[in-house]
């Protein structure tokens, strides 16, 4: 009987342990305590968002169960994904009370109104755009797990942000580790011949500490290769921010129909490398954060942290920075990592008077063989070299010097 007894109770205390725990039903527009919360419920994924000055549930998005993973290089196309719901306009706050700049005349006295204008015209294009049909050709190293586990959600975004510029395409996706790294190599040559493969082990992957780059290759002839190490877990892969910064690169391509330059600082007419990397720059950060202006303004500020640090960028060293064709001896002055704060900084401007669309259209005019110089003058009807002092003026206004 004792034995029976104790039997029992055995039973009993594995059952208990093995017993959901219950929690509340989550519902669209109730209370939530922390902003990117997710919770599932009855096959809908629930996202604590910010509405007003209150974190509440959204609409829910439907999922399905997740698929373990095929490590093997097979091709599997990507799931459509919903539209953007829109939520209420961000609360005014200190920065997005400013006057937002209207044009090249009233930049400087306006420079506090930029970045909430060129937020809010990426995130209104957004909002009010459909998805592009891009779809995904999963190619995963023998021993590669994916970091973000949907890479189509920020590659979305981003052709809704240049909706009217991306074209319908399905794109090879191709995810490694440092481990799979040689792999990568052989299966770069294998998809795009001759495109730089190299770059995997000498750039991107060159140790498992830094495994991490991204990179958008192209052709010339309508095919697209995204190439991902993902072996660090940081913001940029876990946000999407990599993806979006890499799909703008190929939306750049896509309109210039070319292919970048081998030599980093020779162009003519390929646009300088401060407005590539700017550009993409931008936009991972408009795209990812498109709900949250001080999310943007954060992950703005964060990944700038150099330059609002150092006070040698003043408005001459910052307009010494935009030059074309770089000289030798730029090159010795200026780190090349500032191509993409000081270069976002420069697009966000640009964005801020005339939106997303004119920044794309550059790289149309330039693919027609016209220097960017003057594709600028035709985009912006203001000729560059009057241009290039006012913008450096009001990025260093806005990096709290003259």
């Amino acid at each position: 009987m004792r034995k029976k007894v104790l039997l029992l109770l055995v039973l009993a205390l594995v059952v208990g342990a093995i017993t959901p725990v219950a929690t509340a039903a989550v519902k669209a527009g109730t209370k939530c305590t922390k902003q990117g919360q997710i919770s599932t419920t009855a096959g809908l994924k629930y996202t604590c968002v910010k509405s007003g000055k209150k974190l509440v549930w959204n609409k829910g998005v439907a999922v399905k169960a997740a698929a373990k993973p095929d490590l093997n290089p097979v091709l599997k196309p990507a799931e459509p994904t919903p539209t953007p719901t829109p939520s209420p306009t961000p609360t005014p706050s200190m920065s997005t009370t400013a006057i937002a700049p209207t044009s090249f005349d009233d930049l400087i006295e306006n420079y506090k109104g930029i970045a909430y204008a060129a937020w809010s015209k990426s995130r209104e294009k957004i909002l009010k755009s459909n998805r592009a049909d891009i779809s995904l050709k999963m190619i995963l190293g023998p021993t590669t797990e994916l970091v973000l586990k949907e890479p189509i959600v920020p590659i979305d975004l981003v052709s809704r942000m240049y909706a009217g510029s991306v074209q319908a395409q399905e794109i090879s996706y191709l995810a490694y580790n440092y481990e799979d790294r040689f792999w990568a190599i052989n299966q770069m040559e294998s998809i795009l011949p001759n495109s730089g493969s190299q770059w995997v082990t000498d750039v991107a992957c060159r140790t498992k500490e830094t495994c991490w780059g991204g990179g958008a290759f192209y052709n010339g002839t309508n095919k697209f290769l995204f190439v991902m190490a993902v072996g660090i877990k940081d913001t940029n892969h876990l946000s999407g921010m990599l993806d979006a910064h890499e799909f703008t690169h190929i939306v750049q391509q896509m309109n210039i129909k070319k292919g970048r330059p081998a030599q980093e600082y020779l162009y003519d007419p390929w646009p300088p490398n401060w407005y590539w990397e700017g550009q993409a720059h931008f936009s991972q950060k408009a795209a990812v954060y498109y709900d949250s202006f001080s999310d943007y303004l954060r992950e703005r500020r964060y990944s700038s942290q150099e330059i609002f640090e150092k006070e040698i960028f003043n408005s001459t060293h910052i307009q010494n920075f935009f030059v074309f064709n770089a000289p030798t001896d730029w090159q010795k002055n200026y780190d090349r990592w500032r191509q993409y704060d000081l270069g976002a900084m420069f697009v966000e401007i640009l964005i801020a008077l005339k939106g997303p669309d004119a920044a794309i259209e550059m790289w149309r005019i330039c693919g027609t063989g016209v220097k960017f110089e003057d594709a600028f003058e035709k985009v912006y009807g203001t000729p560059f070299a009057k241009a290039l002092p006012i913008m450096s003026k009001a990025i260093a206004l806005q990096l709290g010097r003259t």
